[in-house]
């Protein structure tokens, strides 16, 4: 079935999110459904993508962002850039199809320098962690020509900043998009369901260093909930668009 994007603005930028489908949870025990929410940025001269979704093949819910995207007239040849917060199959994936043709095909990539530095590490011993990682280290590894390399808090595009939020992977990052005062700030994998503002090692299972990202995640739910910034989750419901606040002991999300 066909999605609409969600459309708004910040400052010159033209945003739009658009669904990349849906995944299940069968470890939450309760039939919860995790969003996967891709964010593309129009910047006059330049369309960005921040992650890619699943691409299909990985579950059957999932694997939408391009015919979403088409529907509405970008085409996936439109797209210039893609940022990826990190390698995880649901955000990565997306980028090659089941026979390993690309589906962006006039896009270049960028990611942080430790997130690449890891992609090159042989797979471990963890089933699960290598299972996520497998797609980007199968497609994008061989491509680093088509790949900018980026440092923490580098400003990779006029606009646009990378922060560095290690412990989900080791290359972790948010996005920061600035424009004419405003801003919104993309968190990727820094939480996957509200679950975790109450009990923060709830799917920590996914996390390549737990204590890294139990810290990280405490830091920087604490600097937004202060600051008042709108935020983009990639896996609260769709469009993920909210701000993340205090609530008596623990912080909640509080959709736009």
């Amino acid at each position: 079935m066909v999605e609409a994007g969600f459309h708004y603005d910040i400052g010159k930028f033209k945003c739009a999110v658009f669904s990349d489908g849906t995944l299940g949870n069968p470890d939450s025990g309760d039939e919860e459904v995790t969003s996967l929410n891709c964010l593309l940025i129009d910047s006059g001269d330049q369309k960005i993508l921040i992650d890619t979704g699943c691409g299909k093949g990985f579950q059957a819910t999932a694997g939408r962002l391009a015919e979403n995207m088409e529907a509405e007239g970008i085409r996936c040849s439109d797209v210039d850039r893609i940022i990826f917060t990190h390698g995880h199959i649901d955000h990565a994936a997306g980028c090659f199809d089941q026979g390993g043709k690309p589906v962006f095909p006039n896009a270049r990539y960028i990611t942080s320098e430790s997130e690449w530095d890891y992609w090159l590490i042989p797979p471990g011993s963890n089933e699960l962690h290598n299972m996520f990682f497998e797609s980007a280290r199968k497609n994008l590894v061989p491509i680093r020509d088509q790949f900018t390399l980026v440092k923490d808090n580098d400003v990779v595009l006029p606009g646009i900043k990378i922060l560095s939020a290690p412990g989900h992977t080791p290359g972790n990052v948010m996005v920061e998009i600035g424009s004419a005062g405003e801003s919104l700030l993309c968190i990727g994998d820094i939480i996957h369901s509200q679950k975790e503002f109450i009990d923060p090692e709830y799917l920590i299972l996914f996390d390549v260093d737990p204590e890294r990202a139990v810290k990280t995640r405490a830091q920087i739910f604490t600097d937004i909930a202060d600051s008042g910034k709108l935020v983009f989750a990639c896996h609260f419901p769709f469009p993920g668009l909210g701000h993340i606040i205090h609530k008596e002991d623990h912080f909640a999300w509080q959709p736009i």
